[in-house]
């Protein structure tokens, strides 16, 4: 069997048999611009990582805060808040009030203590008694047996409320001490009278004498407590922090207000990222970028050693709570805008390194011997 191979026939799609097909012209026809779009748009966010890496190894940048020293205003006494004199952003001198408390237990048993001193003073010594009245001591009965009657009501509602859930052991203790207060403050009275009624003797006389002692010292510290309770300034600054309102209550220390003190300057609280930390030293240069494009040289002035959550006022990445070494710095002029600084406006930290440094001079090096060169030849073409 003899097996005989033919060669398959060429194939042009614009020829049939022989005979030129007139094909018509395309009719979608795809410009070639289009599928270098397409392909710009698909590999979009590979470039953009791949330049946000470069850029990052190249120039050091850090969030930054602008910053005011401020004091803080604490009250010496404790109440609740009664008035409020001022506003946040409120421009005050040394001595204007901010905030008045008010504390009634202080202020009844100041008008006790002052009650009982009177009684006290009042007190003269005739034919081997004394020669006073017991009004004020009557008072100052009625007074302290309200209280406790108050003090007992109190501990009777509080210890239902633990009863049921709503209250803690803390405040049934405080409730009972407080009626104990009471009753003693009551047999303290009582003791009071009877030293009174009885014949009155040298050790008496001297007893009473030291009475009245204790009782000025005493209400000397109050009336000092009680000056207390009006908050002022203490420097000519401006109310920078007001967060409190009327009807609060605040302890001994609480917080009051922030002051930024007049004539104080305004520095930068940068965060430099910790792979960076090598930047966080004093004397290092750098360039601050405001929001509106304007910058300012500054440098490192001081560095706490501490690491610190970036201010939510930089956008964070990913949603991530960023830290960053903490370090202050200082303007290198008064420049432009000074009045725009604001306290608390987030701007950005160029450091300066050797990259954004030493490589812009060399470029602009080699450019000026290019130009050089360039110059030379077009001379000596021309003679």
């Amino acid at each position: 069997m003899k097996v005989r191979f033919v060669e398959p026939e060429r194939v042009d799609p614009n020829r049939d048999h022989g005979i030129k097909v007139p094909y018509a012209p395309a009719k979608r026809h795809q410009a070639r611009w289009r599928w270098y779009l397409i392909l710009l748009v698909v590999s979009s966010p590979l470039l953009y990582f791949l330049g946000t890496m470069l850029w990052a190894s190249i120039v050091i940048e850090a969030p930054a805060i602008i910053s005011q020293d401020q004091i803080t205003v604490r009250t010496s006494g404790q109440g609740f808040v009664d008035a409020v004199f001022v506003k946040p952003m409120t421009e005050v001198t040394a001595g204007t009030p901010l905030v008045r408390l008010r504390n009634p237990d202080l202020s009844t048993r100041l008008d006790q203590l002052r009650a009982e001193l009177r009684t006290l003073e009042g007190v003269s010594f005739n034919s081997g008694t004394y020669q006073t009245s017991t009004v004020n001591l009557e008072d100052q009965l009625q007074i302290a047996t309200q209280q406790r009657d108050e003090k007992s009501d109190r501990l009777a509602m509080v210890e239902d409320l633990v009863n049921k859930g709503a209250a803690t052991d803390s405040e049934l203790a405080s409730a009972r001490s407080d009626l104990q207060q009471s009753n003693s403050k009551i047999a303290q009275v009582h003791q009071e009278m009877t030293t009174l009624n009885k014949p009155a003797d040298n050790t008496a006389k001297q007893e009473m004498k030291a009475r009245v002692a204790s009782l000025q010292s005493e209400i000397a510290g109050m009336e000092k407590q009680s000056d207390g309770l009006l908050v002022t300034a203490p420097q000519t600054g401006r109310i920078v922090d007001l967060t409190i309102v009327k009807g609060d209550q605040l302890a001994v220390g609480g917080k009051v207000a922030m002051i930024a003190p007049q004539g104080s300057e305004l520095h930068l609280d940068a965060y430099v990222p910790p792979k960076y930390s090598q930047y966080a030293r004093a004397g290092l240069h750098a360039t601050v970028i405001f929001p509106d494009g304007r910058r300012r040289p500054a440098m490192v002035t001081d560095v706490p050693e501490i690491t610190q959550e970036i201010p939510s006022a930089h956008p964070e990445m990913f949603g991530e709570h960023e830290v960053g070494v903490l370090v202050r710095m200082k303007f290198l002029d008064s420049g432009p805008g000074q009045a725009a600084l604001t306290d608390g406006l987030p701007v950005t930290v160029r450091f300066d390194s050797r990259w954004n440094t030493k490589l812009p001079a060399r470029v602009a090096s080699a450019m000026r011997d290019g130009w050089t060169s360039v110059n030379s030849l077009i001379e000596n073409w021309r003679s």
